[in-house]
């Protein structure tokens, strides 16, 4: 009889255990700003174009941009080198 109270006790702490965590979880639903969540997921994304420069400015612009993609080309060849093992006569 006491091991059946038991596990009735033991029951009844796990329904309450439950009930109080879907109550706390309902509790920080209704906190979450869901409006503004809302707007930010329906926003439309800013499209960012290249910039309105002039005629002069136009041409110091191409080559900036060719410059910065050879850096990068370089930067991407370095970290390839540095990845290859070394050769036998190079070995540590």
């Amino acid at each position: 009889m006491a091991l059946v109270i038991q596990q009735v006790i033991q029951l009844l702490n796990s329904i309450a255990v439950a009930t109080y965590g879907i109550g706390y979880l309902i509790h920080v639903l209704t906190e979450i700003p869901w409006a503004a969540i809302y707007e930010w997921a329906h926003t439309a994304p800013v499209a960012q174009g290249a910039p309105h420069l002039s005629a002069g400015n136009e041409v110091l612009y191409a080559q900036f941009q060719q410059i910065m993609d050879a850096q990068f080309q370089i930067a991407e060849l370095k970290k390839t080198i540095l990845s290859m093992p070394a050769l036998p006569n190079e070995g540590y």
